[in-house]
């Protein structure tokens, strides 16, 4: 007797989110909603909330203290896939390295954080225990979930990860974004620099300001974000950003609606980020995407994922307060528009998950 595949029901797989709350999960949530699963297949399990509102539905749920360990655990176990959203929180890390087993079935979002902690040092036992921890839950863990190869190769070079690499940029944050940028008035001599992307030290503005102030022109504004983050590093950031530059100098401390941050990087010219790891991913995405010059280090993982893409990005050693040519920042506007697309997202996550 033969069987009817086309007559087979599909089942479709349960996937469950853990989410380690940040500014571009509730798009996330949505996204998934719209245009992955919708809610029958995906549940969201969000961590850590204090400032992102979301649309809380049947598929979110907020981690409390009381949920537990062991909650925490039987959950995990009813699910066919585990998308970690970062791999921060020592619950989580401890759980899994005590269930080899879950780890088949996890996929492990790539922040950069949570990676590049391997080079933070650890003076504590607590601390130690965790990298321990997390050495054998990265080692075994399913699926490494990012768009950078590199920071994939930083994994398996550093912890031995042995997992399948699934390519994704994951968050709506990360795509390209349409926006009319005015045209500069001939008489506007201004050249608007912004320098790193949160109040995080990792951003290393005090040598951007330095490299920035022995070059810089009287009619230079800098403005730096610093809305998240250190505050007491935010302080010292302002603080220092004000002596060099004085009146010129303008720090973003409170968060500011998608739509208005849009808008001021419409207003940019040069963006200079001097982090050292991969970071300011979406930030990076944005500006390309909008014909602004870039400047990072040729080290950093994401140099050679631009590079692979054609794209043009410039080295931090060689900076200097020209401007982006028409001819290169239409080149980059295109190829961000068309790879980093919500169709191919999309597409993406429907093979991933």
């Amino acid at each position: 007797m033969s069987i009817d595949c086309e007559a087979v029901p599909q089942v479709s797989e349960k996937v469950l989110h853990i989410c380690y709350m940040d500014k571009f999960i509730p798009a996330f949530i949505d996204f998934v909603r719209e245009e992955v699963g919708g809610s029958h297949n995906h549940f969201h399990l969000i961590e850590n909330n204090r400032h992102y509102p979301y649309r809380s539905g049947e598929d979110t749920e907020e981690q409390t203290s009381k949920f537990g360990f062991f909650g925490l655990y039987f959950k995990m176990r009813r699910y066919d896939k585990i998308v970690l959203h970062g791999l921060f929180n020592k619950y989580v890390i401890l759980l899994l390295a005590l269930n080899p087993r879950l780890l088949r079935r996890c996929y492990w979002v790539m922040w950069g954080g949570d990676l590049y902690s391997y080079k933070a040092r650890k003076k504590t036992l607590k601390k130690k225990f965790v990298e321990r921890c997390r050495r054998k839950v990265i080692r075994d863990m399913g699926h490494l979930v990012t768009y950078v190869p590199g920071d994939v190769e930083l994994a398996r070079q550093w912890y031995g990860a042995k997992g399948r690499y699934a390519e994704s940029f994951v968050y709506p944050s990360n795509l390209y974004k349409p926006l009319n940028v005015p045209e500069k008035e001939a008489e506007d001599a201004t050249l608007t620099v912004l320098i790193g992307n949160s109040a995080s030290r990792s951003n290393e503005h005090f040598e951007a300001f330095a490299r920035l102030a022995a070059l810089t022109r009287t009619n230079v504004r800098v403005i730096c974000p610093l809305s998240y983050g250190d505050l007491k590093y935010a302080k010292r950031v302002i603080e220092r950003g004000q002596e060099l530059f004085g009146d010129r100098f303008t720090a973003l401390t409170d968060f500011m609606p998608l739509e208005d941050y849009l808008k001021l990087l419409g207003e940019v010219d040069i963006a200079l980020f001097a982090h050292r790891r991969q970071q300011a991913m979406g930030n990076l995405i944005t500006l390309l995407g909008l014909g602004k010059k870039v400047y990072i280090r040729r080290e950093i993982t994401p140099w050679s994922m631009f590079e692979s893409l054609n794209v043009k990005v410039f080295d931090m050693d060689e900076l200097n307060l020209a401007t982006l040519d028409s001819d290169t920042a239409s080149h980059n506007r295109e190829i961000i528009s068309a790879y980093f697309s919500r169709e191919r997202l999309a597409r993406q996550l429907k093979d991933i998950l």
